[in-house]
């Protein structure tokens, strides 16, 4: 099957995955404190938030749901919008290493319950 035979909303569910999947993987690679210290690190898990922001409201668009009402949609939207467009020091990196380390095994669960 090529990707073009995917139904679009199943596609973006797809790639939301392999986004989550990666960041579980820098999850048990690190912790707060390598969180805190390490720029790089921090920042790659801030992308990955940022481009699941973006599949969440592909979804969103694609089934007919209000982005912003729905969840686990609006959490990731609203994450992905803090992430991309607040300056650095203005991010609550308390918030964000708290919904890295705690719930992107429940949101992955989700989404492949969706998937299912």
């Amino acid at each position: 099957m090529s990707g073009q035979d995917i139904r679009p909303d199943r596609h973006v569910l797809l790639e939301l995955d392999a986004l989550l999947a990666q960041i579980e993987t820098l999850v048990a690679e690190g912790d707060r404190a390598r969180f805190d210290a390490d720029d790089h690190y921090r920042w790659v898990i801030h992308r990955l938030w940022i481009a699941a922001g973006n599949e969440a409201l592909a979804y969103a668009r694609l089934s007919g749901r209000a982005v912003r009402a729905g969840q686990p949609w609006g959490r990731l939207y609203r994450l992905r919008n803090m992430l991309a467009h607040d300056r650095l020091p203005d991010i609550d990196e308390d918030e964000v290493w708290r919904i890295t380390a705690l719930r992107t095994a429940s949101l992955r669960k989700q989404i492949r319950e969706l998937l299912s």
